[in-house]
């Protein structure tokens, strides 16, 4: 077994973490930040931000999906709190995957699609595993919601809090 090892703190403050938008419902967006707040409410406060449009440059018309990295890149140059999620209802690839839910950067900020993620509860955990990787956690091996998740499948299957490992490794 490998040892655990606490992730440098990035909880030595406070985080403003900004939800933003393209063309996502108020009702979800609302139940992404409850499910945010009570995973990581006491490291960082979660807020709703407003609309982003979709650069159209991100786009593959050979793919008929959305370039994760133009996108995460795009958010992380215009955000306006220290941290940000922008979820959005488009699929996603990166170079060597057919699609992916999400994108992060560890401290800075990570995208979610929600285009094969039909329900509430796949959404929340989509958005607190993204988030997981912004404080730092990498996939985890325990029934935990930061397990790799390849597919659809193992998305719905895997539970939707931390394990007591990942909870341990960010303090909270």
């Amino acid at each position: 077994m490998k040892p655990t090892s606490r992730i440098p703190p990035p909880h030595s403050h406070h985080h403003e973490l900004e939800i933003v938008s393209s063309q996502i419902s108020q009702e979800d967006i609302h139940f992404i930040r409850d499910a945010l707040t009570s995973t990581y409410g006491t490291i960082t406060e979660v807020l709703i931000g407003g609309e982003r449009k979709l650069p159209p440059d991100a786009y593959s018309h050979q793919r008929n999906q959305y370039d994760a990295e133009l996108l995460l890149g795009y958010l992380l140059t215009t955000k306006t709190k220290e941290l940000a999620v922008w979820v959005i209802p488009k699929d996603l690839y990166t170079q060597d995957m057919n699609f992916i839910f999400g994108l992060a950067q560890y401290l800075r900020g990570a995208i979610l699609s929600i285009f094969r993620l039909s329900t509430k509860e796949l959404r929340e955990k989509e958005a607190i595993h993204e988030v997981g990787h912004i404080f730092g956690l990498t996939h985890c091996t325990n029934r935990c919601v930061m397990q790799y998740s390849n597919s659809l499948w193992e998305a719905q299957h895997k539970p939707d809090s931390l394990c007591q490992t990942c909870t341990a490794r960010l303090n909270i």
